[in-house]
């Protein structure tokens, strides 16, 4: 399900690499959600929250940093898009996760997982086509 395939490069190292690290989480938010042996694992849930939310911080940083530096043209919807998912990582309510855990690890998965089909293969692939054209005009 998190297996990283060529078609989701944008062809910024960088970039591509903190994606390959976002896959990462997201096969770990899978393996949670698909282990069947767990009775509580409230906080193995909050221990990925907490990692995918420092690394998306971490790498919307440095995307937007990249982005900023070649004068991106779409920066400022970039950051509007990365402040609402980390906003909405921050306003999770733990109550819900401890009520029903497994419910709220396939929600995290879902997030997760439609996350990287939109806004990786969508957004940030324009990041690429934004470079190649840098490229071919010098």
């Amino acid at each position: 399900m998190f297996e990283w395939k060529e078609n989701y490069s944008c062809d910024v190292k960088q970039i591509d690499d903190e994606h390959k690290r976002l896959f990462e989480i997201g096969r770990n938010i899978y393996e949670l959600a698909m282990d069947e042996n767990h009775i509580d694992y409230y906080d193995k849930i909050l221990d990925l929250l907490d990692e995918l939310k420092d690394y998306t911080v971490y790498h919307f940083g440095d995307e937007e940093r990249i982005m900023e530096l070649y004068d991106y043209p779409g920066l400022e919807e970039q950051k509007h898009i990365h402040a609402k998912f980390i906003d909405k990582l921050e306003n999770i309510d733990l109550k819900s996760i401890d009520i029903n855990q497994q419910k709220a690890i396939l929600d995290l998965l879902d997030f997760v997982s439609s996350w990287i089909s939109s806004h990786i293969l969508g957004t940030d692939l324009k990041i690429g086509e934004y470079f190649k054209k840098l490229k071919l005009n010098k």
